[in-house]
């Protein structure tokens, strides 16, 4: 079979499978980690009921309200500036990709030693720096910028979402390594995070390299602030599926939020190793089994109403969770970890519905305003994670504060207090829950969950569309192949 070229190449799959790893990385151990080790692990107003966790949780919380400035303000800069000869958006990431690696190992490294307000101040100057930098990071408009076509497009996506899924798997031998590197009662959490950190990120950095930035809108003008106000002035699909995202991003957020806390006391300290490496191969493994399965919903339908489907497959679950939590915790691991699973495969059957939204939203904004202004919609989905995640972890911190939750005290309780099993049960199943239905109903109204709205804007872009000849399915599993060399079937045999 003749040797494919760019951007079909292997090497362009590979770097754009790989460059997002240390962020997914990051933001795993941002949302699952870093509540968990400022209450527990860091030393932090030792002794101090509430505390800890009161400090965290204003630090997320205020966070927000930075990113409300600081993330726009970053993709305007990124839209702003000049084509170099690696071109706008690469630039940015080469940069970004190590500086937040090492940003965030020093926030899971707060010395020990330092007094507690002194420490504070450390952890809110490290955390605000690392959320700065992180907006840097613009993947999907890299993706995006290689090519128009919604099929080298998909099979991008899919290849780099079950790359990012294998490392996230093995993010589920975090605690244990921890553990290893420690002990069960205190986890060396600061050097677990060097040793995840330190290889994602120069896989991330070589992955960068091995692409080269398209040139899909290169033609486009200067973008000015004008076009980033008519953005959000006349891209509907932009503002419905972004509302809706950050209605679903809290599914998978909340319950990543508090299964630690909820693993630990349900399943019993002793066991919080254990729980918290089977959790995460069950759930990662639902979710690459979703990648996998909403492909071919997508041969049937547009991403829009594929999200809506989805959707509503990993509500059902978390109501039955909080339900069976009414009466208390749910201790039958086989129970627990069954329903999570399905909540997995559901949110992992959302993935590549919501980025290639994200991406019509971009091509929307060509269609109605002639530029595609990649920057400032990136900066618009980060700001949404971001928010998923901070406001998740807080939501949780808020519940720790809420029954003066101390580590020491806590550990060797023999009667932990049902008031917080019933706030994590709420906030880890009730409300993802009722985010997932509302997410869902929201997108019922996103223009271009319709076909007919979908074919009238590619056809005036002059971009070709998938058919039932040439589906994402198909693309996805070749792209899988080739990462991994598997066999890929002869072009005239697909």
């Amino acid at each position: 079979m003749a040797r494919k070229q760019y951007p079909d190449d292997f090497k362009t799959l590979f770097g754009a499978s790989t460059m997002p790893v240390s962020q997914v990385v990051a933001t795993s151990l941002m949302t699952g980690v870093l509540m968990l080790y400022l209450t527990d692990y860091a030393g932090l107003f030792t002794g101090v009921a509430g505390q800890a966790a009161a400090v965290a949780t204003f630090m997320l919380v205020v966070g927000r309200i930075w990113d409300a400035v600081n993330d726009p303000l970053m993709g305007f800069l990124m839209d702003r500036s000049p084509r170099t000869r690696w071109g706008r958006f690469k630039p940015f990431a080469m940069v970004a990709i190590p500086v937040s690696s090492l940003l965030l190992i020093a926030l899971f490294n707060l010395p020990k030693g330092m007094p507690d307000w002194t420490k504070v101040v450390l952890m809110y100057v490290l955390y605000f720096a690392f959320d700065a930098v992180f907006t840097l990071m613009p993947f999907n408009p890299l993706v995006q910028s290689i090519s128009t076509k919604a099929r080298v497009r998909s099979r991008l996506l899919a290849g780099g979402r079950v790359v990012t899924l294998l490392f996230a798997m093995a993010g589920s031998a975090f605690m244990p390594l921890a553990m290893a590197l420690g002990t069960v009662e205190d986890p060396n959490i600061g050097l677990a995070v060097v040793v995840f950190m330190l290889p994602v990120t120069l896989l991330s950095m070589a992955g960068l390299a091995m692409v080269r930035e398209g040139a899909a809108n290169a033609d486009e003008d200067k973008v000015r602030v004008k076009d980033v106000l008519a953005m959000f002035r006349t891209n509907k699909p932009l503002w419905i599926s972004q509302l809706a995202g950050i209605f679903l991003g809290f599914v998978w957020n909340m319950l990543f939020a508090g299964m630690a806390y909820y693993g630990k006391y349900a399943f019993g300290v002793e066991n919080f190793g254990t729980v918290m490496a089977l959790s995460g191969v069950l759930m990662i493994a639902g979710t690459m089994l979703g990648v996998f399965a909403v492909q071919l919903l997508l041969r049937k339908t547009t991403p829009g109403h594929a999200q809506i489907i989805v959707s509503v497959i990993s509500a059902v679950p978390l109501l039955v969770m909080f339900v069976l939590n009414l009466g208390g915790p749910i201790r039958s691991m086989p129970l627990f970890f069954g329903l999570s699973f399905i909540t997995m495969l559901g949110i992992g059957m959302g993935y590549l519905p919501g980025f290639l939204m994200a991406m019509e939203c971009m091509d929307y904004n060509k269609y109605k305003l002639g530029k595609s202004l990649e920057g400032s919609l990136n900066s618009v989905v980060v700001l949404a994670l971001k928010m998923q995640g901070a406001l998740a972890a807080a939501v949780t911190g808020g519940i720790l504060v809420a029954v003066d939750y101390d580590a020491e005290k806590y550990k060797d309780a023999t009667a932990i207090p049902a008031e917080l099993f019933s706030g994590l049960g709420l906030a880890m199943f009730g409300i993802p829950a009722l985010c997932a239905i509302v997410g869902a109903a929201l997108l019922y109204f996103y223009p271009l969950r319709h076909r007919a709205a979908r074919d009238e804007m590619y056809a005036a872009l002059h971009v070709e569309e998938p058919t039932d000849s040439d589906p994402v399915l198909v693309n996805a599993g070749e792209a899988v192949a080739e990462i991994y060399g598997l066999p890929v079937a002869d072009e005239e045999k697909k």
